[in-house]
Formats: structure tokens, sequence, C-alpha cells
């Protein structure tokens, strides 16, 4: 898939964070592509946007953040085996199992 979506944007090391278009990522062998439906903001979010110590030593801008969220698999790589176009999922990007 191709085009453009919107997305939280951390574009430089500094204070704040902007809402723009970004270009779709392109997938790999291993990877889904989902379209967001839900998404929420978290501790490691408000540590990006507002740049305290934490995110300076873990972050390196420019980068699209956010790892609360859920969506339906609108396209999946070939190696993926155990998800299904159309699925619903719920993402927990700190513990990955490698299937996807």
């Amino acid at each position: 898939m191709t085009g453009m979506m919107t997305a939280v944007l951390k574009a430089s090391p500094a204070p704040g964070s902007t809402v723009t278009q970004v270009p779709i990522p392109g997938l790999g062998p291993r990877d889904v592509l989902i379209k967001v439906r839900a998404a929420s903001i978290c501790g490691t979010d408000l540590h990006i946007h507002d740049w305290d110590k934490w995110a300076q030593g873990r972050v390196r801008p420019p980068l699209v953040f956010g790892h609360e969220f859920c969506g339906h698999v609108v396209e999946a790589g070939p190696a993926v085996t155990q998800i299904e176009v159309g699925a619903f999922v719920s993402v927990e990007g700190h513990i990955a199992d490698g299937t996807c």
C-alpha cells in the first residue's frame, strides 16, 4: 500500500510534537500494516513530547511515535502466517513474538 497517513511526529530533539501526514511505511516479509481505529497516549509518549531527560537518552528524532492502538490488518507480508488481512488486533509494542 502506498500513500500518506496521519501520524504523531517528533521532528527534532526539542519539546513538542506535531500531528502531520507521513508516507505509509513499506512492509517487510514478516510485517503487517494496521489501519488504526483507536489510539491512546501513555507515559512514554509524554516523555517524548516533553523531551525530558528520559527521552533525550533514548529517542533519536525524527520519528513517528506511539505504541498503544488497535485496528484492522490491511496488508501482510508474505512470511506472515498467523494473522489474516481483516483481523482486528490490539498492539503490544513492548513484547514481540517474532511471528509478524
